[in-house]
This record gives structure tokens, C-alpha cells and sequence, in this order.
């Protein structure tokens, strides 16, 4: 069976073979594909030419926590080279996994905003374009999430526009902080402003965590570092008003939203509480959180299951942080482990939202 996917970048449809086997025949005949919102690629030409601006600013990637972190982290990245060079293996892990579509974007530890602007412009681009070749080559199995020179606005816009309307790019991704600096910054204002007009996904997935002095054993920097991480960024989108201002984006947060999902009503408890936390906010801080789309990058069906109650099957997407091994290997059969979930909503987050929101 064969589906007509519309993939606007590319200037035609095309058909999408989707992974033998691994898609859920619904009710009316139709089969719903299988999308993975959070998977990664590393451009090794872009990580070289940037080793002397590295150098130069002090800046090392993978630099933080014990000997050991250093070690594993090492190792790591030899074994996911060829997974992050090779289109080929990218494609059989692919269909091992069950997922028919990617949404691939940098791995974040490419973001480059410590950089100055104009090398941060000239990279990301380098970025992009080895992403669009990439993409081109398998156009029914791969969609892109540019990455953009957010250390200046002027230029993000510039790159956002060309990943978007030259490149065919799908959204883009973004960490949850530039340099220090938070997400609802004033001169971000008109970022969020072209993605909303735009209408495309902003997708935000940590580096790290930005005060890690207490965080450097036990891998904390990843396992405690990115959810707090993600949950200030999030609070500071809804406290700081962006998320009221532009009620049509689409942000997904990567690694289920971070804590602030599952404590959230501490928010709205202060809400009502204190002068200093509704301040100009017109609703209560989860009128806001329920906005965002959360994907399933949790571990545990239990949580999965909350998240999906809490904030409904339709704000869920199906992610597996692939190649690193702080990801998923087998994403459906997380889902398929989520107690009383119906035919509608199986589908809706194993690919039927992410189809929408990406615009395939």
C-alpha cells in the first residue's frame, strides 16, 4: 500500500513507501505512518571548520562531568559515526524501529550560538544545505528541522526563511537558551512572531543545563540537567507572555516537556495565590502549557500514559532520540504498552499529528 505524501520543498508529490510491515491499518482502510519528531544528524565538515572558533572563544563540547562521562561519552560517539554519516544505516535502523518518516534535526550539540554571528550564519547554513542533500536523496523516508544563527536575530530570520522556502525544511530546532539568554527575550519577539505567520514546528531540545556546578557526577548534566533545563524554558515562554501573544505556534519540546509537565498545578496554585506570578497573564499558567506538544521520549508507559491524559493523545509525538543512547530503539512498542489507549489516539500520536503539523 502506498500513500501521497505532499512535501512542498521539493516543488512535487511524491509517493512514501512507508517501512514494511509497520504501519496500523485503521478502521477505514488507511494506514497511518509512523514519524519520529526527535532524531538527530551530525555535520562532521560543520564540526571541523568550526574546531579553531572553538578554540579561539574557549568553548568544548562534551567537556563537562567525571572522567568516566568523558570516557562513555567518547565511546559513544564512535559507535553513532556511521549512524549520523551513513543515509543507508539511518534507513535500515529506521525500518527496524518502525518508523517510516524522520523529522531530523542537529544534534544539539551543534547548535553554535556561542559563536560570533557571522560564523554562526556561515555554519549553520553549511548545516542545512548537507541536511536539504541528505533529505533529497530519500525524500519519502526524510524531512528536515533547520538549525538557525539565534545569537542574532536579523540573521535567524534570514536562515529561517531560507531552510523554509528554499530548502523545504519542515521547522527548525532550537535550544532552550541563546548563550545564557531566555527564549522570550524582547529581540526574540520577532522570531516567534515569523513562526507563528509561518506555521511551522519549532521543535526545542536541550544542551545541557546552564548552572551545572552541582551537576557534574552520575551523568546529572543529561539525566537531572535536561528536563530542569527544558522546564525553565518552558515557564519563561508561558510567564513572559510569548505564548499569549502568538497562540498559533507549534513548539514540541523534546524528552516529554521536561518536570513542568507532570507538576504543573504548583503554577497555577501560585496563579491564584500571588499578584507577582499571574501578572500579566489572563489565564492560568496550564491554560498555556497545554498549547505545547510534548513527544514520548518518557521511558515508562506510566508516564506516558499521564502525559497523554493529562494533555490529551493530539499534543503527543512519537520521538526516539535517535542515535544516542539516551533514546528509544523500539518507540511503537512503548506505545502499544500504554494501558486503554484507543485505536484514534494510538494513531494520532504514532504519526497522525506529527503528519499535520509537518505538513505531509
Amino acid at each position: 500500500m502506498f500513500f501521497k505524501c505532499s512535501h512542498p520543498g521539493y516543488r512535487h508529490n511524491h509517493t512514501c513507501a512507508p517501512a514494511a510491515d509497520q504501519g496500523a491499518t485503521v478502521s477505514n482502510g488507511s494506514k497511518t505512518l509512523t514519524i519520529d519528531v526527535h532524531c538527530h544528524r551530525q555535520s562532521y565538515p560543520a564540526g571541523e571548520m568550526m574546531n579553531a572558533e572553538a578554540e579561539r572563544v574557549g568553548f568544548a563540547a562534551l567537556s563537562f562531568g567525571s572522567e568516566l562521562t568523558k570516557k562513555v561519552n567518547k565511546e559513544q560517539l564512535e559507535y553513532i559515526k556511521p549512524k549520523m554519516q551513513s543515509i543507508e544505516e539511518r534507513l535500515k535502523d529506521m525500518d527496524k524501529m518502525g518508523v517510516d518518516i524522520q523529522a531530523i534535526s542537529v544534534s544539539p550539540y551543534q547548535y553554535y550560538y556561542w559563536a560570533e554571528p557571522e560564523v554562526g550564519r556561515d555554519v549553520s547554513k553549511m548545516i542545512n544545505d548537507e541536511m536539504a542533500e541528505d533529505i533529497a536523496k530519500h525524500p519519502d523516508r526524510l524531512v528536515g528541522l533547520g538549525t538557525i544563527p539565534l545569537q542574532n536575530t536579523e540573521m535567524a530570520l534570514a536562515e529561517l526563511d531560507r531552510c523554509v522556502n528554499e530548502l523545504g525544511f519542515k521547522g527548525v530546532e532550537i535550544n532552550s537558551q541563546v548563550g545564557g539568554e531566555d527564549l522570550s527575550a524582547p529581540r526574540l519577539a520577532p522570531f516567534w512572531a515569523k513562526c507563528e505567520e509561518m506555521g511551522i514546528l519549532v521543535f526545542i531540545h536541550t544542551a545541557g543545563f546552564t548552572h551545572p556546578d552541582r551537576l557534574k557526577e552520575h551523568y546529572f548534566i543529561n539525566l537531572i540537567g535536561h528536563p530542569i533545563e527544558a522546564s525553565i524554558a518552558l515557564s519563561y515562554l508561558i510567564f513572559d507572555g510569548v505564548m499569549e501573544r502568538h497562540p498559533g505556534l507549534k513548539i514540541c519540546v523534546a524528552h516529554g516537556g521536561g518536570y513542568l509537565p507532570s507538576y504543573a498545578g504548583r503554577m497555577d496554585h501560585a496563579y491564584h495565590a500571588r499578584a507577582d506570578v499571574r501578572e500579566g497573564l489572563p489565564h492560568p499558567p496550564t491554560h498555556y502549557l497545554k498549547k505545547f506538544y510534548f513527544d514520548t521520549m518518557v521511558f515508562e508507559p506510566d508516564q506516558l500514559e499521564f502525559l497523554i491524559k493529562k494533555y490529551g493523545a493530539d499534543h503527543i509525538l512519537l520521538g526516539t532520540d535517535y542515535p544516542y543512547d539516551m533514546g528509544d530503539d523500539d518507540p511503537v512498542g512503548l506505545l502499544k504498552r500504554v494501558e486503554g489507549l484507543s485505536e484514534s489516539d494510538f494513531d494520532a500520536i504514532r504519526g497522525g499529528t506529527a503528519a499535520q503539523l509537518l505538513g505531509l
